[in-house]
């Protein structure tokens, strides 16, 4: 099959493309293409070449790479300067995520997510599929226009035409199903490259939250007037989870409720607090041959796992005796907390069985109103 033969079956969008013919390079056409918007993207955006972030975006993206469905592509990331959150993919591999887009992922699951669905776009050609059905131009006319990129002929103000296209398409957003499409694509990905594909879910979640909070959403820029339909993305990513068995916890991906070991220095004396999203909960001392961090680090770790594997505050017990206070999670033990803790801690075995509770679940409804968990 040649070139503009398979760019006419990708153009026309036949169902058989999906499963016939998905090339696992990037083809001639969509290279030209791919640089003439890139060129229009970066007059109209700044971009960041040396965003801080960008060794961890591509570095995500190489793990990714090998589970797409073009695995020889090379895909570009870059970072442009806009605070709305916003993704784009343009023909040939070009990524753009904005500096918006950055500050609300919380964790490289969720990066990853984004990063997947826009590879999943570039893998199905939506953008050069949608030039057609927005354009309304003919498919000999568009693989004709393509081909005078390809040949670099007497057509530039058609090629511009194009690329104008492609620009105003990726702004003003996918069809339904393309996005349902790139959802599916990059679900599948993300499993296969070892992300949480929660990630996905909760990112999605984040974005429907800031529309719903939004008087004029459909009068913003940003990225949820971009991707529509997010309550039915939200509700598919949902039944994706649920078909594959996969429980749905969101914390490991929003990191919310995040636990650290604190050194600290009471009366002169080095103890190390076990802090929950800057809220101390205890502090411990050394004992039974270990240091007080190595203590708290344990500590840190038993109460990590638990909230990862669904744990909510109601779910613990306290339980006291002459030696102190014992933390349960079922029929686990989390953590013991000797006299010396307490006396640290300033505080009797029953205050502290009050104060964790009254903590933890306070900092756990604050959390579960954002949808971070």
């Amino acid at each position: 099959m040649s070139l503009m033969a398979a760019l006419t079956l990708i153009l026309s969008g036949s169902p058989a493309f999906c499963d016939a013919w998905i090339p696992p390079d990037i083809t001639p056409e969509e290279a030209r293409l791919g640089r003439q918007a890139v060129q229009e993207l970066e007059r109209q955006f700044k971009v960041l070449q040396d965003h801080p972030d960008l060794n961890r975006l591509n570095g995500i993206v190489a793990r990714l790479l090998p589970f797409t469905e073009r695995p020889k592509v090379l895909y570009q990331v870059k970072v442009i300067d806009d605070r709305e959150p916003n993704a784009l993919a343009l023909p040939g591999g070009h990524l753009y995520l904005t500096t918006g887009l950055l500050s609300m992922v919380r964790s490289d699951d969720e990066l990853a997510a984004v990063l997947a669905h826009e590879v999943a776009h570039i893998s199905r050609f939506h953008a050069i599929r949608m030039i057609r059905k927005e354009s309304r131009l003919s498919v000999p006319a568009l693989v004709a226009l393509i081909g005078a990129v390809l040949s670099r002929g007497e057509t530039g103000a058609e090629v511009a035409q194009m690329v104008g296209v492609v620009i105003q398409i990726l702004r003003l957003g996918y069809s339904r199903d393309m996005e349902r499409e790139a959802d599916e694509v990059a679900f599948v990905c993300l499993q296969k490259a070892g992300f949480n594909p929660v990630g996905l879910l909760t990112f999605l979640e984040q974005l429907q939250k800031r529309e719903e909070g939004s008087p004029a959403a459909a009068l913003l820029p940003g990225y949820w007037t971009t991707h529509p339909s997010l309550e039915d993305r939200v509700a598919t990513i949902k039944a994706f989870l649920k078909k594959a068995g996969i429980a749905i916890h969101r914390r490991p991906v929003t990191r919310a409720l995040a636990l650290e070991a604190k050194e600290i220095e009471v009366n002169g004396r080095q103890v190390t607090a076990v802090v929950l999203s800057g809220e101390e909960l205890f502090r411990m001392n050394g004992a039974d041959g270990l240091s007080s961090e190595q203590r708290a680090q344990r500590a840190v770790e038993k109460l990590d796992a638990a909230f990862n594997a669904g744990a909510r505050p109601f779910h613990f017990r306290y339980s006291i005796d002459e030696q102190g206070l014992t933390i349960w999670w079922d029929r686990d033990i989390l953590v013991r907390l000797t006299c010396d803790d307490l006396q640290a801690s300033g505080q009797t075995p029953a205050e502290m069985a009050r104060h964790l509770s009254l903590v933890m679940t306070q900092l756990f409804l604050r959390e579960r109103l954002k949808g971070a968990i």
